[in-house]
């Protein structure tokens, strides 16, 4: 069995309400022996917690993203600092900048507000002692910019999650000790600039995932994802880098053991 982790998938979301086990149990044949599950928001991570007590295979992270700051209101911030702490709680996140559907009537009011949340988890994660999975869109500018105010707070400070960056912004994450994440898209007729950049990077700064229920890599583009076709990505990557598949699998098994801990 081939260990392969799918470091971001969001179990607890309604898509999988019908067919939750099943999509475990496919992902398990599929050779899926870890799952980052993401619970973002007071309702999402109480149900990811959930999942995560339930299923061996299945660990958590919590935080709040930037898109869904009223999911975690700040008179109930101690739920999530109570959280973070959860024995199957691995990562704070996912968090970050997300500057794509901010409303252009208060555009600086929607980035001080993102950036205040973004840089509270941080502290989080650093008191926590734990990683941080970041979400970053149209933002790379201001997250390198809040990483290096923050301050380099662990040896593995976390993951960039799904990246989508160039390969000159990867190597500013890379040297603040972040690894990178990719999935579906790098299946993409249209992403070569990402392959090209995965081709490139240290082959211990690359981690795989799904972002399930969103972006499933081709054949099953525009179709529901599921953890299952992390498989998918990683043959994908054992071609990119002309390794065999074991080689490639194991590579990142030791990658995510020294980021978030999993085993």
């Amino acid at each position: 069995m081939l260990p392969i982790t799918d470091t971001h998938a969001h179990l607890d979301d309604a898509a999988y309400d019908g067919d939750r086990d099943a999509v475990l149990e496919r992902a398990r044949a599929a050779g899926v022996t870890r799952i980052l599950a993401i619970g973002i928001g007071e309702r999402s991570i109480a149900k990811t917690l959930v999942l995560a007590e339930r299923h061996e295979d299945v660990f958590a992270a919590v935080g709040v993203h930037p898109n869904g700051l009223d999911t975690l209101p700040p008179e109930r911030w101690t739920f999530l600092e109570q959280a973070a702490r959860h024995p199957r709680v691995v990562a704070v996140g996912e968090t970050g900048l997300d500057y794509h559907r901010l409303k252009t009537n208060d555009l600086e009011g929607g980035k001080r507000a993102q950036r205040e949340s973004f840089m509270r988890q941080l502290d989080l994660a650093r008191r926590a002692d734990k990683p941080v999975v970041i979400h970053c869109r149209e933002a790379l500018d201001d997250t390198l910019a809040a990483l290096r105010e923050f301050g380099r707070f662990r040896e593995e400070p976390g993951v960039m999650h799904c990246f989508a960056g160039d390969r000159a912004r990867a190597e500013e994450f890379f040297a603040l000790g972040y690894t990178i994440s990719v999935g579906g898209i790098l299946t993409f007729k249209n992403a070569p600039a990402l392959r090209d950049l995965v081709r490139a990077a240290p082959r211990d700064r690359v981690m795989l995932e799904t972002d399930a229920p969103w972006l499933a890599p081709e054949p099953h583009r525009g179709t529901r994802n599921e953890p299952a076709y992390t498989r998918l990505v990683a043959e994908k990557l054992a071609l990119l880098w002309e390794e065999p598949l074991e080689t490639v699998v194991e590579r990142i098994a030791a990658t995510v053991r020294r980021v978030f801990g999993i085993r």
